[in-house]
């Protein structure tokens, strides 16, 4: 696959355990759990910058990526999701800027190239983490899955240069602007594109748009039930029993794809190859052919004033 690199990142401590293997379906249960990596958190506002920033304990030349959140929300919605990503060995940074009402997909695109140069430039944890300006990556949801394709475009944004990221991943992306397909059109890292099944052509789901317009090698995969708003997060009193408010099946399937997919492109670990390989079936996730995709059962109009399509009856005797 284009922009994968073979070898893993060599890590201050030798007490981590292997990478699971195996298929891409034996794996999705191992990838849902936290990895082996010890987590520190911190803030970036140390850089003038608001957000978070969350590293395994300690690591030199790992890998990066940057989150975006969707609309009217920030990175305290994705606190677990932040924490399983840097738990299986990435540097894992979100910044909090357009969160409100007006926000800006290309200003979210801009800030999360400042955030890769943030944490590519300073070293973290005291010294005893730095990152490998090799192997980057970008993860979006919603509103900053539009933000983060935009942010790996092979274009020039607020002088911020292109970065050269490994891997893009769309976590049941929304439109926003005219500016995004032009900019899906140049990027050349290897794309994941998550949607509900039925939600990839909607109102407020872009996906299959977005697929089609993509420069680079991309897999558009279908999640069986759950839509944008159930993989958010909300700090509630069964925080204290694990719970993070979010949909769990939701989120146990988008983490583990996603961490798969990262750890391929990104990281360059070529045993989860299959994750980024749009000829991969991959357990409960439907993959789409772009060439002909699944026709659409109800228009998106209808669908937004709440029609369900029809249940389909079966013949007997």
């Amino acid at each position: 696959m284009p922009g994968t690199k073979r070898g893993r990142a060599k890590s201050a401590q030798s007490d981590i355990p292997p990478l699971p293997s195996g298929s891409p379906d034996k794996l999705m249960g191992e990838l849902a759990r936290r990895g082996p990596y010890p987590v520190m958190r911190g803030d970036l506002g140390v850089v003038g910058m608001p957000g978070q920033i969350f590293t395994p304990a300690t690591g030199r030349k790992l890998p990066a990526v940057a989150v975006a959140h969707t609309w009217l929300a920030d990175s305290s919605r994705y606190r677990d999701l932040l924490y399983h990503l840097a738990s299986w060995g990435f540097v894992t940074v979100a910044p909090d800027s357009n969160s409100g009402l007006m926000a800006s997909d290309t200003g979210l695109a801009i800030d999360l190239r400042a955030a890769l140069d943030v944490v590519t430039n300073i070293p973290l944890g005291f010294g005893a983490v730095t990152v490998d300006a090799d192997r980057l990556g970008l993860v979006g949801h919603g509103f900053g899955a539009s933000a983060a394709v935009i942010a790996a475009s092979d274009q020039s944004l607020g002088g911020h240069l292109a970065p050269d990221v490994a891997g893009v991943a769309a976590l049941l992306p929304a439109p926003t602007t005219s500016v995004l397909l032009p900019a899906a059109a140049l990027v050349e890292a290897p794309g994941l594109i998550v949607c509900g099944a039925g939600e990839f052509e909607t109102v407020d789901s872009n996906a299959l748009a977005l697929a089609q317009a993509y420069g680079g090698d991309v897999a558009l995969r279908t999640i069986p039930l759950g839509n944008a708003r159930d993989l958010l997060e909300r700090r509630t009193a069964k925080v204290f029993l694990g719970r993070n408010g979010s949909d769990r099946a939701l989120h146990g399937l988008i983490r583990a794809v996603c961490t798969g997919f990262l750890l391929h492109t990104v990281a360059g670990e070529a045993d989860f190859a299959g994750f980024a390989d749009p000829a991969e079936e991959i357990g409960k996730l439907h993959l789409v052919d772009l060439d002909d995709p699944p026709a659409i059962e109800i228009d998106p109009i209808s669908r937004l004033l709440g029609a369900k399509p029809k249940k389909r009856r079966t013949k007997t005797g």
